[in-house]
């Protein structure tokens, strides 16, 4: 606001009031002036209090972001698992959507959106549990398929072991070369060969 606003006369009580008709009570400019002038004893313009109205807004949003922030550190250094959080929330989001639908049932876009959030939410849900399900499923034939050939790996590596005529830089290999399919050193030597070639 300039120096010279009318709103700069008001005590900081007085804001507050004007700020709880404005955003709490939602008044329109017109009746919130109205208001102002009556208990305040001020004389202003509409296009001033359209104004005011807009730079408090932006002010009242840095502020909320800045409370979301903290918050959002003070969750982070709980205890708290995120599926607990993330149910909490849904429920809260449900519990919302209920109180509009009885209470302003007109608000028909507020009310769709919370409804998409919460279809959103279990479409979520239901995509986690899918994947939670292949990985189980993915694990469970990775370990079966893995037990089938334990017995003839074990045979491999023992006669690796056995073998008196190898030293034990030549049965790592050999060992690497059974679980991995390929040696490292000469993957190495390859790399290194590539790379001496395409400089």
């Amino acid at each position: 606001m300039r120096d010279d606003s009318t709103w700069n006369r008001l005590t900081s009580g007085q804001l507050e009031q004007l700020d709880e008709w404005l955003f709490e009570e939602r008044l329109g400019y017109a009746d919130a002036l109205a208001r102002a002038e009556k208990e305040f004893g001020l004389t202003a313009s509409l296009s001033s209090m359209g104004r005011y109205y807009r730079r408090r807004a932006k002010e009242r949003q840095m502020l909320g972001l800045i409370a979301a922030q903290r918050q959002a550190w003070e969750l982070n250094d709980l205890a708290v698992k995120t599926d607990d959080l993330r149910t909490a929330a849904v429920k809260l989001v449900a519990k919302a959507t209920l109180d509009l639908a009885v209470e302003q049932p007109e608000q028909v876009e507020q009310l769709a959106s919370l409804t998409k959030l919460l279809l959103w939410s279990e479409d979520n849900d239901l995509r986690r549990s899918r994947l939670k399900l292949a990985q189980q499923y993915f694990d469970y034939e990775a370990t079966a398929a893995s037990l089938t050939e334990l017995p003839q790996l074990r045979a491999y590596l023992k006669v690796v072991g056995d073998d008196a005529s190898l030293s034990h830089d030549e049965k790592i290999k050999r060992v690497q070369a059974i679980l991995f399919g390929w040696d490292r050193s000469k993957s190495a030597a390859n790399g290194q060969a590539t790379s001496t070639s395409g400089n």
